[in-house]
């Protein structure tokens, strides 16, 4: 997918990031052969953000359209894309891998409705040092042209074969009823969160039911949910209540897969299809 030793644009279209762990992240891309090229000027901090929104707009627009770079890769998650999201036009962009996850969902969904990417959902750069060895060995095996399969517990029986997007649920929600609203009609869905708490949990799940991000859906793959708790004492879980909005989808449902804002994050492409059945995702 990236020949090793071509260059690899680093963008921080979202938050502020800190450079110590950022650098040890280069330097681990950089020990697998592969040569990521940090923009100027990319850390400018504005509020929580990595730089001012002309600035982090204009860092994806050239990423994305100078023809040095084979592909892009985002260099922490956080909060941002939702703020220029709407100023980005997919025909100034070209067609090349990315990679990101968490907020980065948000701009994936707009590159992904034009044709653009290959959208990777994978580990940025600022949290390959806190991910672990098989979810590092799973993304660089995937840049050099090999999937992993992603295995869990179903908690819907049932067999699918389609291709699969997804990501943060919390941007899948802030991107409901907007122009960048997932269209995943036909796709298996990936699902995964990281601090919310059960009722922002619940929250999150319906206003996506009631928008319709999970309308034609014809799977889900349920990632990990990170620190996302039921209040104490309570005699419920949030995957108890997550398992609730799932089932009721009536598709099959595997839970519990490496994927999400752990040490566990193995990657995925946006629109690579796979057969989901027998708690496995297995590429086709």
């Amino acid at each position: 997918m990236i020949p090793r030793g071509a260059p690899i644009a680093v963008i921080a279209p979202c938050g502020a990031y800190d450079p110590d762990r950022f650098a040890h992240g280069l330097r681990i891309a950089a020990d697998r052969g592969h040569d990521l090229r940090p923009l100027p000027g990319l850390l400018q901090p504005h509020r929580y953000l990595a730089a001012p929104d002309d600035v982090r707009l204009a860092h994806i627009v050239e990423a994305l359209s100078d023809p040095t770079y084979a592909a892009v890769w985002v260099a922490r998650g956080g909060y941002g894309l939702t703020r220029i999201l709407d100023r980005l036009d997919p025909a100034d962009l070209a067609r090349k891998p990315i990679i990101g996850f968490s907020d980065v969902t948000a701009l994936f969904a707009r590159l992904y409705a034009h044709g653009l990417g290959p959208c990777v959902h994978g580990p940025v750069v600022h949290s390959l040092p806190i991910t672990d060895a098989a979810s590092l060995d799973a993304l660089f095996a995937l840049l050099d042209g090999e999937r992993t399969d992603l295995a869990g517990e179903m908690w819907v029986e049932g067999a699918v074969e389609a291709p699969v997007v997804g990501g943060n649920l919390c941007l899948l929600a802030a991107t409901a009823g907007t122009p960048d609203q997932l269209d995943a009609s036909g796709h298996i869905l990936v699902l995964e969160e990281i601090g919310e708490p059960g009722y922002r949990v619940d929250r999150l799940l319906q206003q996506c039911r009631s928008a319709g991000v999970f309308d034609g859906v014809v799977g889900v793959v349920l990632g990990e949910l990170v620190s996302c708790r039921a209040p104490e004492g309570a005699d419920w879980t949030v995957e108890d209540m997550v398992r609730e909005h799932l089932e009721a989808l009536g598709v099959p449902v595997l839970a519990g897969v490496p994927v999400g804002h752990g040490a566990r994050n193995h990657p995925f492409v946006w629109g690579d299809r796979a057969a989901l059945r027998d708690g496995r995702l297995t590429w086709t």
